[in-house]
């Protein structure tokens, strides 16, 4: 359930590369050109792999080999009772995203971004407390989860504001839409470490994946929104939009 917020998290990645790239020498610049500000966005971010595998400090953005969440929480009281937590989440296999499209609008001040994970590796704590079927599930420990082709779409806004005499880019909103074609998931732990009705379990969460992923993606969506958008306007906050896309 945690591997998907990675993708939108380098998902964010991608889109400061296009953006706030033409400060670092290390990346292409892109003019204030809606005709080509698209494609060059997507250009840059390839010429940025490496370095978005490693991490870029210098723009608050974190490594992708690996990744970590710190946390992500999901509570619910509707239909299922469900209170679940993953922390420390370490994730591998980022790095190795396709952008499946990147658009920019500058009439509207507006990204759109589609990337694909082919495989994503995570391990990390748990807790939960829930229900599968008629069966109660409680337990905390180790998890370990397997997914594939994992797609994320993002739609980020954004307004001009005025400092002190100059245009700054605040971004307003940032919705996300995840899709995961498959994913495998262990829990160590649950039942105070009953190994037989652990198993049982895991086996039990397994064959209902698809109805636990989208008991958790509504809640995996607002989290990672936040974080996102939070992070994306500590970027900008000191560059000038003119900086960050130039007229000429």
């Amino acid at each position: 359930m945690v591997y998907s917020s990675v993708s939108l998290l380098v998902l964010l990645c991608v889109i400061n590369g296009g953006l706030f790239a033409q400060i670092p020498d290390y990346i292409k610049i892109c003019k204030r050109d809606q005709s080509t500000v698209s494609n060059c966005v997507r250009n840059s971010i390839e010429n940025l792999r490496p370095k978005l595998i490693s991490g870029i400090p210098e723009l608050n953005v974190p490594s992708l080999e690996p990744f970590y969440i710190p946390e992500i929480v999901a509570v619910s009281g509707d239909l299922v009772p469900l209170k679940a937590s993953g922390k420390d989440v370490k994730v591998s296999g980022a790095g190795n995203f396709t952008i499946k499209s990147v658009t920019v609008n500058l009439d509207t001040l507006s990204i759109r971004a589609r990337v694909r994970f082919p495989k994503l590796h995570l391990d990390g704590r748990y807790n939960l407390d829930t229900q599968i079927l008629i069966l109660p599930l409680r337990g905390e420990g180790n998890l370990v989860a397997d997914a594939v082709k994992c797609d994320a779409e993002i739609l980020l806004r954004s307004r001009l504001v005025n400092r002190e005499g100059k245009e700054y880019l605040d971004f307003t909103s940032l919705n996300v839409d995840i899709a995961i074609k498959d994913y495998r998931i262990r829990l160590d732990g649950l039942f105070n470490g009953n190994k037989a009705l652990g198993d049982a379990t895991n086996e039990a969460i397994n064959q209902n994946r698809i109805e636990f992923l989208k008991t958790m993606l509504p809640y995996l969506e607002k989290t990672v929104s936040k974080i996102l958008l939070d992070t994306a306007n500590k970027i900008v906050a000191t560059i000038p939009f003119n900086e960050i896309l130039p007229k000429d």
